[in-house]
């Protein structure tokens, strides 16, 4: 975050913010059963991951540096396959598998975001060489 700062101070707000959101979420989620409570964090992970995702394809449509595509660094990819992660944990929560399936339910949207994590992460890397070679 500090890094977004610097580079423009609106951008440091909006991850601070989001930042803010989840972690008060987190808590929330873990002290009320509620099921929309479950799908809002589901959404702001999914919005989260399209926000990250357009910013490394395309860049932000706005400041300093608009159109112009980020950099895909570790710890950006692993936060957004945490994000992943917690979508399809609160996914899974919100629609449990009947009976005894639950557990099962869970481990395969876990898996499947994973999956999907790892795969994104990959499409990702490879597109932005491909860019980069580009003259």
């Amino acid at each position: 975050m500090p890094a977004h700062l610097r580079e423009w101070w609106l951008a440091g707000l909006f991850f601070a913010g989001i930042s803010a959101a989840e972690f008060c979420l987190g808590f929330l989620v873990l002290t009320v059963t509620l099921r929309w409570l479950w799908l809002l964090a589901v959404g702001i992970s999914i919005a989260t991951m399209a926000v990250w995702a357009f910013s490394r394809i395309w860049g932000t449509p706005v400041g300093p540096r608009a159109w112009q595509p980020e950099a895909v660094a570790w710890p950006d990819y692993i936060s957004t396959v945490l994000e992943a992660l917690t979508a399809g944990a609160f996914l899974a929560l919100a629609y449990p598998a009947p009976g005894a399936g639950r557990r099962r339910s869970l481990a395969l949207a876990m898996a499947g975001m994973v999956i999907v994590g790892v795969l994104t992460g990959v499409a990702l890397w490879s597109l932005r060489s491909r860019l980069a070679a580009l003259p």
